[in-house]
């Protein structure tokens, strides 16, 4: 599907494709904070309205001026580029900079109540794709909220001056953090929560993880700068993050103290859910009790095994439009889609082609990376 061009603003353009808005930033971070802000404020209004606004008001019992101290706590340790699009957001959106936090952390709001742990990521290489390049996808499902959201969601792609990275990000207008992030070095990442397995437990004044997903993929031009990042680095809270190249996908299971990584199932096929399989960990509960007995966990695990089936049933044949296939199927079938399944994407890194399904709102839509990326 070719791009519609909307407006342009300051050197930043805004696309469509289908009903999902593409926007292309360009120059210095402030540059890029004050094109996002100047193509997409109505959409950053309305989804400030809905997400931020509109959850106080159906969450009265929130203490809403200590919840929006706390995030601009977390604003204060963002990295100063991230600081610098912000306030370049705050100069032409119509918003303020605690609206613009308010945005940005508008995915951990609903953790205030409770987990959502229903994530799923799976790539096939080798001979699962018939000699094929490798292609991933990840299914992003949250609360039921966030998919009456759809209809400000963006793929937002950052061409930064500096000698960065070009990235690209799935994200509600306005956000900058994210759980799903690609870049110009063929690279693909999807994160999941991994409290299921990792616990609960919060490493107070660390970077939120979905800014440090960006920042990684600023700052890398191959797997192994990913790898020696992820390895180093502890979010957080508890996470799983899949990572792709042309060549292969790796999982990186993080604790707030440790960090494990793993390959595929079989060699060619990788699958992820929300819990942790490297064999070493021997996590407990509170109660001394290991997380695999947890219900988070056996539903992690069924999915798991549901999406390995489909994988192993379609192998040698897998490519672009086998996995959107296989991640259409619904979870009463053994797939990954549930009923309040958000987004989900469809990537092969080595071509920079990414698909994006914005479920019960835009089928899935083709959009060329490379074609973005300056």
């Amino acid at each position: 599907m070719d791009l519609e061009k909307v407006s342009a603003f300051e050197g930043g353009r805004l696309y469509k494709a289908g009903k999902i808005f593409v926007v292309q930033l360009n120059g210095n971070y402030h540059e890029m904070g004050r094109q996002y802000g100047g193509l997409m404020k109505s959409q950053i209004e309305k989804f400030y309205n809905e997400a931020i606004d509109g959850y106080f008001a159906k969450n009265k019992e929130l203490p809403r001026e200590t919840i929006e101290e706390e995030f601009s706590k977390s604003y204060k340790i963002y990295p100063a580029r991230f600081q610098q699009i912000l306030k370049g957001l705050e100069e032409t959106s119509g918003m303020n900079l605690q609206q613009l936090i308010m945005i940005d952390s508008a995915v951990y709001l609903p953790l205030l109540v409770a987990m959502s742990d229903m994530c799923s990521f799976a790539a096939a290489w080798g001979d699962y794709t018939g000699g094929g390049p490798l292609v991933c996808a990840r299914s992003f499902d949250y609360f039921p909220e966030f998919q009456e959201y759809n209809d400000t969601l963006t793929v937002a792609v950052f061409n930064p001056d500096d000698g960065s990275r070009s990235i690209a990000t799935i994200v509600n207008a306005g956000q900058i953090g994210t759980m799903s992030v690609f870049n110009d070095a063929n690279l693909a990442m999807g994160v999941h929560d991994g409290t299921p397995s990792g616990g609960q437990v919060q490493l107070a004044g660390a970077v939120p993880t979905m800014i440090n997903n960006v920042a990684v993929f600023l700052d890398s031009s191959d797997f192994e700068i990913v790898r020696t990042y992820t390895l180093s680095t502890l979010p957080r809270i508890a996470v799983i993050a899949n990572v792709a190249d042309p060549h292969v996908a790796r999982t990186f299971e993080k604790t707030t103290f440790e960090c494990k990584e793993r390959g595929g199932q079989e060699d060619g096929l990788l699958v992820a859910t929300n819990h942790f399989i490297e064999p070493t960990w021997d996590l407990k509960t509170p109660e001394g009790r290991s997380t695999h007995e947890s219900a988070d966990v056996q539903d992690s695990t069924n999915r798991y095994n549901g999406i390995l089936s489909l994988g192993e049933q379609n192998k040698g044949k897998i490519d672009a439009s086998v996995m959107k296939q296989i991640f259409d199927v619904p979870i009463s079938e053994g797939g990954p889609t549930r009923p309040t399944t958000m987004y989900q994407f469809v990537a092969v890194p080595a071509e920079l082609q990414l698909w994006v399904k914005a479920c019960k709102y835009q089928d899935w839509v083709l959009v060329e990376l490379g074609e973005l990326f300056d």
